[in-house]
């Protein structure tokens, strides 16, 4: 039993351990920046100091469960149901406009009201538009032309219109470029990229010219003291917390300017708290953190020799990666102000159960295969 066959199983495990301690990592210190960013603004409005900690541990157990679920599912189960997967996930982006069930905030139409909680389908769609481009890329590899990418196309851009039909568009803008990059992987010819360059970049400025709100955002993003009140206000407030904090931080807990000066910063604008605290050094380790893990995943989907676990471990860890860097953009005043959490850091349920989803996935591409099939669960 020992010798050759246990070999190759005991260098996975070895393998193995490093990124799995970096999720652990990741998770406790998001849940730790949370509970550090969120307590003086629960008090403000009330609540108890670990309001924003509790919600966000009840949304663990089931993401917890979703990737424990994920971690251990045989692909090979996953594949044979991405049909109806994908159209399950497509009709969810339908919901949020169904009148007493979906919720509209601000103008838009994102969540679905559950009555004890709200949920974001277009968090769950990111995943799962991965996992069928996975699929139907790798079924279609050995075909020539444009053919084979014109229906994954139509669905990966289906959904993209719908999440951007609900004034959403930071998750669309996100799902289709991890979209377009499974194409590239996948071999699409030039052709393709040209045609939707060409379609993408009209509809691109046409939806900001004909949103006001939109437009609002570009321009106090290029001149941010346009707005020094209004939009560019949290932006403005992220940028002197990341400066306060120095080279070393002000300390855990001990962030002034998180309390006032940046509005729901327990939210899309986490990464500026951790700065003023952390400090430069800090900063420096969270990166250090997301290069480890995006490194080691993406080296695996690299040295993948099936085409679908390749595909899928390179979509989902360019997910999470453009999601990083998005966020963290905003937060330090290079991209416009978006709606794209933190992942393992933002307070929110539904992108924290879609992370779970991702990080299961990842895990379970990670695991070493044993001959005669992947074993785990079956469904």
């Amino acid at each position: 039993m020992s010798g050759f066959a246990a070999e190759p199983m005991a260098q996975g495990r070895r393998e193995n351990g490093p990124f799995l301690a970096t999720l652990v990592l990741l998770a406790g210190t998001g849940l730790a920046t949370l509970w550090s960013s969120s307590s003086g603004f629960a008090l403000s409005l009330g609540k108890p100091a670990s309001y924003f900690l509790t919600k966000q541990l009840l949304f663990y157990i089931p993401a917890v469960a979703v990737f424990a679920f994920l971690a251990f599912l045989p692909l090979e189960s996953l594949r044979a149901k991405v049909g109806p997967l994908t159209l399950i996930g497509l009709a969810s982006l339908l919901l949020p406009f169904l009148p007493g069930l979906g919720e509209n905030r601000n103008g838009a139409s994102r969540w679905v009201d559950l009555g004890f909680t709200t949920l974001q389908p277009s968090e769950f769609w990111k995943p799962i538009s991965i996992v069928y481009l996975a699929h139907i890329l790798d079924r279609r590899r050995e075909a020539e032309g444009l053919g084979p990418f014109v229906l994954p196309f139509v669905l990966a851009g289906a959904g993209c219109l719908l999440i951007f039909l609900q004034n959403n568009l930071s998750p669309a803008v996100i799902a289709g470029l991890v979209a377009v990059a499974l194409f590239w992987v996948a071999g699409a010819p030039a052709a393709f990229f040209l045609g939707l360059t060409a379609v993408a970049l009209p509809l691109a400025a046409l939806s900001v010219l004909t949103s006001e709100f939109r437009l609002r955002r570009i321009l106090t993003f290029l001149v941010p003291a346009y707005a020094p009140h209004g939009q560019s206000y949290q932006v403005l407030g992220s940028l002197r917390a990341i400066r306060s904090g120095g080279f070393f931080g002000k300390g855990v807990g001990l962030g002034t300017l998180k309390l006032g000066s940046v509005p729901e910063v327990q939210s899309d604008f986490i990464f500026a708290a951790w700065s003023e605290e952390m400090g430069l050094v800090g900063v420096l380790v969270f990166f250090a953190v997301w290069v480890f893990f995006c490194y080691s995943a993406y080296r695996r989907a690299f040295e993948e020799e099936d085409g679908f676990r390749s595909y899928l471990g390179f979509g989902l860890t360019t997910l999470l990666g453009l999601e990083v860097l998005v966020n963290v953009s905003v937060a330090s005043g290079l991209l416009p102000a978006t709606g794209i959490a933190l992942p393992f850091f933002s307070a929110g349920g539904s992108s924290l159960m879609a992370t779970g989803a991702v990080a299961g996935l990842l895990v379970n591409l990670s695991r070493p295969r044993v001959a005669g099939g992947e074993g785990g669960l079956h469904v």
